[in-house]
């Protein structure tokens, strides 16, 4: 591994490590497009996203790049890039959440007309022709994902690199849609009882996909890490509440205000 390659991929898992520390409830998309850009000498990054089969949403960075063509821009991502953006078709007539650039999608997708077409409209927005999708969520109805364009392709090793990457990102975005279901029932009060037991934001995602009665493995699942990691993370949960098993885990965690009490019907009812 090179010097480079080995500075870039410190310096994502110094920030990846930061993050999940962080008791975040949206993925901080700035901050990933901010060293995406660095760290690929690329003029600008946009992330997008679609939540519930709503419609498309994005943000770009840094504004001042995407500012000329940006409406224009808009409009062609959320009525034209679907039938018309290479990876885009790819990723919809695929299903699939692969990390590529647009000269990986096979031609049977992406045929040269499409192709040459796309590049010209990345010429007239600043000089793009070679972009990589960069997925960290890709379900049917709610689906995430980075893009990142420059001038020249991306070499074999910097797409090694972005799909280090994209494990990375994926693991975070799990985290932070765990801890943002654990929060939201929780409130104020369950974030004071977390910060007494100093818990952290990855040590509440288990807990609350725990009360949702997942195994282990399952949870490992969901959030991207090994069910060993896991089992760390309960080891920890356990001795910060005093407890021994799962089941005294979630009945403390409910006790102190870290999990909502189930409602009891009242007899009769």
């Amino acid at each position: 591994m090179g010097t480079r390659t080995a500075q870039r991929d410190g310096e994502w898992l110094d920030l990846v490590a930061d993050l999940l520390t962080q008791p975040l409830t949206c993925l901080p998309d700035e901050k990933v497009c901010r060293l995406l850009v660095r760290t690929f000498d690329a003029p600008g990054s946009v992330f997008h996203f679609q939540h519930g089969g709503g419609p498309l949403g994005g943000r770009v960075w840094p504004p001042e790049h995407f500012a000329p063509h940006i409406e224009e821009q808009t409009h062609w991502a959320v009525h034209e890039s679907d039938a018309r953006h290479p990876l885009m078709r790819y990723h919809r007539l695929t299903g699939l959440g692969s990390c590529l650039q647009v000269d990986e999608v096979p031609s049977g997708i992406a045929d040269r007309r499409t192709v040459r077409d796309w590049r010209a409209l990345g010429r007239r927005w600043g000089g793009v022709q070679e972009q990589v999708s960069i997925p960290v969520r890709f379900l049917p109805r709610d689906r995430r994902w980075f893009l990142l364009g420059r001038s020249d392709p991306f070499t074999a090793q910097e797409m090694a690199t972005l799909r280090r990457l994209q494990m990375l990102l994926t693991g975070l975005d799990h985290q932070v849609g765990a801890f943002a279901r654990w929060s939201g029932p929780a409130g104020s009060a369950g974030a004071e009882a977390a910060d007494a037991l100093r818990l952290t934001p990855r040590e509440l995602a288990v807990l609350g996909l725990l009360a949702r009665t997942l195994t282990a493995a399952a949870i490992g699942r969901r959030l991207g890490v090994s069910e060993r990691t896991v089992q760390k993370h309960l080891q920890r949960i356990y001795a910060k509440l005093g407890v021994s098993d799962r089941l005294g885990a979630v009945c403390r965690a409910q006790t102190v205000g870290l999990l909502p009490v189930p409602l009891v019907p009242a007899a009769g009812s």
